[in-house]
């Protein structure tokens, strides 16, 4: 074993705080157990190392000329140079470092969110690369630091220090940003903070017109969250056989983005607008919707340990893994004044509204996996097991805030009192006490009985078991279910959500006074091998029954049978096809389209049946699309072709065919797409590639619009047949989704000399979509447009949605000395987008329509952006 120089190991971890190494040239020389991050990189080089690629010229071996390629024929990249190193002091230290450094700078539609979606540009200085590497050639021991920043959200840095073949250690920070919008308007002050209050001049119970008139006036903001990572990991051989890990990794982040609050009574249009038949009318009075900012601050840790072997004299493969990993989010709750009355007409004190955001929760999870060889048939036995629980036991909160509804106040004329609901006594119990836990048994046998034959046979068996129960009672008032959107619902309705048995007013509602544990039982069986005809040709075929029992679903059983047949062959010369298809069939036992009747109140003692019944849940032939019969198929071909020794030519086409049988729910889902590429390396100072793919996609799905004339007043509500008083076949609608996404590009490299080196890149993105529908009469649109709207003004489909984006991308490195360079640096970014949910957003006045308010402007139709830079090399 190789002896440890402590002096020397110090002064490597001491120099790796300032900067690449033999290593340097090497995108990761570790296969060690990786927590949290697996690719490092920032918007400037994504990869974190490809603009210091140097290709060797050797190639892969001195006995080969050019590069080798793979069994299907994809050539291998060249091997990165090794770069100089120099000797550290007097010792068996080798050390290289890099360090680059200059300014970046952007002009045009800087600010645009698809140019800043996940990238921190700032004008001004930046630094492109910091690293460092050394190397004891004796001991085997490394150092190898690398770091980036062109901005305070965008950057990483990642230290790796041990020895090879005994142990490894790794530290990295990164920043990730997110920007969502850069055209917000939102209209109340605290945006950040968890309490958001009107700005001056407005208070519950303004006009559209006053809200519109400040609105207009509210400053720009732009919307992001950023992720910061950090994380430690160490691996290192306990004994000869044995290798231990473990590692943690903290993820915080931190920003704001939009949030929607309640959305109660906001569209209701009795008449035609101003500009006639085909125009909205101006907007009802009751309730508001509300796009308010909510503040995202919390940390996720996780946790990784583990031990593995090498194999032993009883020759079983053991790895044994335990995992962690636990949420804390910062801010509890978001409070926000709303600036209309919650129910013109009627006595509110109901002046904002309160969200509970996400608990806190912990996730654990156990994992062995075993294997031995088996004498027969050359065979191998594998075996896994897994035990994981969720948990959440955070405090709950009153369902009404007392700021909004103090007590001795009342929710309007139903006599609801807020001392009854603003306090945490209004709850059946003080914490969320929920569980969730799941257990797995994998067993795997592979066979080869001869060198042509080869078959497996796994049995998994996943077992969900969901212990949440929570009863919605109150101890203060005897009543079952909520007060949903914190009091503004039952203020109109008489308290629609509570029931209350020997109540008059309470005991015929329908209301859910329970969560519904949704649990199941996943068993997989599969049987499947492969066949090897000649050197050129092999079969495979599987088959898969998966056999689920979910509870409480429409469906008490599923079975789902998958059947894969494939096909490689290498009879086209050089070429390699690959061929798959799958077909999959999905049938289960008898459809119950209302399986939750037990969390809701008719379950309950003291329900009082009205003569009416109570509305019908859903249609009776509405398939949920996971619990439908379901038909698909899958096909699939890859071809590999070699074009002389330094080229391949690579495509793929593939479609996809499903089938759900039902006409309410979704009916079908077809995808197809095709893809080519052509790469070419003559040599190891150029290399060329291009790219190009297209994929189609059909979504269609039906539903019919319930007879609203009949709710609260005819039993007819309570039919759930299609084709029924309450679901009439003249109120069926369908709708069809429709997308089109092509990808392509081209990269250029190339070593004019070596002194001089270009990166070209070329990058284009484009999406179509557009919403189509259709409806057996205008019954099927909603009684709210109902009176407004013509035929002619319904049509037939929604705008379409375009989103286009091209990039273009170049380095240029000049060497000016063996250790001094010069890159320079450009980027130009143009693109459009047209989205009609936007339509109408020009000004900020224009996020008030009518007693709903809207936060941001959305995207800007039309982007040009140019970002240049310059940047100092210098090498050691």
């Amino acid at each position: 074993m190789l002896k440890h120089k402590p002096l020397a190991a110090l002064l490597g971890l001491a120099f790796g705080i300032a900067g690449p190494a033999s290593a340097l040239a090497q995108s990761d020389s570790s296969d060690s157990q990786r927590v949290g991050n697996t690719q490092f990189g920032n918007s400037f080089d994504p990869t974190g190392w490809a603009a210091f690629d140097t290709p060797d010229p050797t190639g892969m071996s001195y006995l080969h000329a050019g590069q080798l390629r793979t069994p299907t024929g994809v050539l291998y990249p060249w091997p990165r140079q090794v770069p100089d190193e120099a000797r550290l002091g007097s010792g068996d230290w080798t050390y290289s470092w890099l360090a680059e450094f200059g300014y970046l700078h952007a002009s045009g539609d800087r600010n645009d969110e698809f140019f800043r979606m996940y990238s921190g540009w700032r004008n001004g200085a930046a630094l492109g690369m910091l690293a460092f590497s050394a190397l004891n050639h004796r001991t085997g021991q490394y150092v190898d630091f690398r770091g980036s920043r062109i901005s305070s959200q965008d950057q990483y840095y990642r230290l790796r220090s041990g020895r090879y073949g005994d142990y490894h250690i790794e530290a990295f920070y990164r920043d990730i940003p997110h920007t969502l919008s850069t055209t917000a308007y939102p209209l109340w002050n605290g945006v950040g903070s968890t309490d958001l209050t009107l700005p001056s001049g407005l208070a519950t119970g303004s006009t559209p017109a006053q809200v519109q008139a400040v609105e207009a006036n509210r400053p720009r903001r732009t919307l992001s969250v950023t992720r910061q990572s950090t994380g430690i990991s160490w691996e290192g051989a306990l004994t000869r056989d044995w290798i231990g890990y473990a590692g943690v990794t903290s993820e915080n982040r931190t920003g704001d983005r939009d949030w929607g609050g309640p959305m109660y009574l906001t569209y209701f249009f009795v008449a035609p607008g101003p500009g006639g038949p085909g125009t909205a009318s101006l907007p009802g009075t009751f309730g508001g919707q509300y796009e308010t900012v909510r503040p995202v601050d919390f940390t996720t840790t996780d946790v990784n340990l583990g031990l593995r072997n090498k194999g032993g004299a009883s020759g079983w493969l053991v790895n044994f893994t335990m995992t962690g990993s636990f949420f804390r989010d910062h801010k509890r709750s978001l409070n926000y004044a709303v600036p209309f009355a919650v129910s013109p007409g009627f006595t509110s004190v109901i002046t904002g509204g309160t969200w509970s955001l996400e608990p806190d929760n912990n996730y654990y999870n156990v994992r062995i996996e075993a294997s031995h060889p088996l004498k027969l048939w050359h065979g191998e036995l594998s075996v896994s097991a897994a035990y994981s629980s969720m948990r959440q036991n955070d405090t709950l909160q009153a369902p009404l805030n007392p700021m909004y509804c103090p007590s001795g106040q009342y929710l309007g004329t139903t006599g609801i009192a807020c001392a009854d609901w603003n306090t945490t006594a209004a709850l059946s119990r003080q914490d969320g006490d929920a569980r969730i836990d799941a257990g797995l048994f994998n067993l795997r046998l592979d066979f080869r009985p001869t060198a042509k034959l080869s078959w497996h046979l796994n049995l998994r068996q996943r077992d969900e078991d969901n212990m949440t129960r929570y009863s919605m009672y109150n101890p203060l008032t005897g009543q079952y279910g909520y007060v949903p959107e914190n009091g503004a619902e039952p203020i109109v309705t008489g308290g629609s959500e509570l029931f209350q048995p020997g109540s008059p007013l309470y005991q015929s509602n329908y209301a859910q006074i329970a969560s519904i544990p949704f649990s199941y039982n996943d068993r997989k069986t599969e049987l499947g091998g492969s066949y090897r005809i000649n050197q050129d040709n092999t079969l495979g075929a599987s088959y898969l029954l998966d056999y689920q029992t979910p509870r409480p679903r429409e469906r008490t059983y599923i079975n789902d049978q998958h059947i894969k047949l494939s096909w490689d062959t290498k009879a086209m010369g050089n070429a390699t096809l690959r061929l798959s298809y799958e077909y999959q069939k999905r049938t289960g036992g008898p459809y119950n389209p209302d399986p939750y009747l037990a969390a809701y109140s008719p379950s309950m003692p003291g329900y009082v049946q009205l003569a009416i019944g109570y509305t019908a849940f859903t249609v009776a032939q509405m398939y949920k699309y996971d619990m439908s019969n379901l038909e698909a198929n899958k096909l699939k071909a890859i071809l590999t072709m070699p074009l002389g020794t330094t080229a391949t030519l690579s495509a793929t086409l593939y479609g996809n065919r499903s089938r759900y049988g039902a006409d309410i729910g979704r009916q079908s889902f077809d995808t197809t797409g095709a893809d080519l590429s052509w790469d070419w390396a003559p040599d190891a100072a150029t290399s060329m590639s291009a790219y190009a793919g297209i994929e189609s996609s059909r979504l269609k799905q039906g539903n019919v619009n319930d007879n609203e004339a009949l709710t609260f007043s005819s039993p007819g509500q309570a039919d759930p047949q299609f084709g029924g008083p309450f679901f009439p076949y003249a109120n069926f609608w369908t709708a069809t989704d429709n997308e089109r996404d092509v990808d392509a590009g081209a990269h250029f490299k190339h070593s004019f000399s070596p002194r001089v080196r270009l990166d070209l890149d070329y990058d284009y993105t484009y999406s179509r979509g557009v919403d189509s529908y259709n409806y057996a009469s205008l019954a099927a649109i909603s009684t709210v447009y109902r009176s407004i709207l013509t035929a002619a003004d319904v049509g037939n489909s929604f705008p379409a949605n375009v989103y286009r984006m091209q990039t273009l991308t170049a380095r240029l490195n000049l060497a000016l000395t063996r250790k001094l360079g010069l890159a320079l640096y450009g980027k130009y970014e143009f693109g459009n987008y047209a989205d009609w949910h936007y339509a109408g957003f020009d000004t900020p006045a224009n996020l008030i329509v009518g007693n709903r308010v809207f936060t941001e402007l959305g995207p800007q139709p039309h982007w040009h952006v140019l970002l240049v830079g310059a940047f100092v090399t210098v090498k050691l």
